[in-house]
C-alpha cells in the first residue's frame, strides 16, 4: 500500500506541481491575466495560491461577454481592478 501511495504522490508531483515550479505558463511580469474558464471570463493572479484554478475561486468572474469579445472583457477587468 505504501508503494502505491508513493508512486501516486510522485506522479501527481510531476504532472501538477513540477509544472508550476518550472514556470512554463507564467509571464515575465506578475499580474492579473484574463482566463477563459467554464463558459466565462475570470481574473486570477499570475502567481500565488489564487492562481490555482481547481482549488480556489477567481478574484472576479463574469459571463456577460462572448468568447471572442476580448476588448470588452479587457475593459471590464481593468474596471474591476481599478485601472481606468
Amino acid at each position: 500500500m505504501n508503494h502505491v501511495a508513493t508512486r501516486s504522490y510522485w506522479w501527481l508531483r510531476r504532472r501538477v506541481i513540477a509544472v508550476r515550479d518550472r514556470r512554463l505558463y507564467r509571464s515575465d511580469r506578475p499580474g492579473f491575466p484574463l482566463w477563459r474558464e467554464y463558459g466565462g471570463w475570470a481574473v486570477r493572479p499570475d502567481r500565488g495560491w489564487r492562481s490555482i484554478r481547481w482549488v480556489t475561486p477567481p478574484l472576479y468572474y463574469t459571463r456577460e461577454f462572448a468568447a471572442d469579445d476580448v476588448d470588452g472583457v479587457g475593459d471590464w477587468a481593468m474596471e474591476r481592478l481599478g485601472i481606468s
